[in-house]
């Protein structure tokens, strides 16, 4: 009589390939489970600093850049800020050539661009520029005021 061979069940190949693949999976899905928590950590900071640049830009801006009281540096939190007033040239550019042929242009107001800038104490990396135009009538700001601040 002959003995009998059972043939059910998984060979220890198969155990060992199921095992590699189940293992590669598994690794596969920490990796990018971890690495989507860390954009999520980044993408709140960015939030948190987008938010706070905005607020602060938006109580500046409704402030009298004249004023002597009025902060043109601080810092607020985790952040430093600054804002710098410059002038924007509106006056359009004519060579020689053409400059009797075109009419002339008067500007009755002057434009300038506020630049704010945040920066994050702790990261570095970390900054936010914000940028707004306000245009003002002549003589807004006097000489004094633009020799200190332009």
């Amino acid at each position: 009589m002959m003995p009998r061979c059972d043939e059910r069940g998984f060979t220890l190949l198969e155990m060992m390939v199921a095992v590699l693949i189940v293992g590669l999976t598994v690794t596969t899905f920490f990796q990018l489970f971890g690495a989507s928590l860390r954009l999520e950590q980044r993408a709140r900071g960015f939030d948190e600093i987008i938010v706070l640049g905005r607020q602060t830009f938006a109580l500046l801006l409704a402030r009298d850049l004249r004023s002597d009281e009025f902060p043109w540096s601080g810092e607020i939190e985790n952040f430093t800020w600054s804002l710098r007033l410059e002038p924007v040239d509106v006056q359009p550019e004519v060579d020689g050539a053409a400059k009797d042929e075109t009419l002339s242009l008067r500007w009755t107001s002057e434009l300038y661009r506020l630049v704010f800038a945040l920066q994050d104490i702790r990261r570095p990396g970390r900054h936010l520029n914000l940028v707004a135009y306000q245009q003002v009538k002549p003589g807004f700001f006097t000489d004094e005021f633009k020799e200190e601040h332009l």
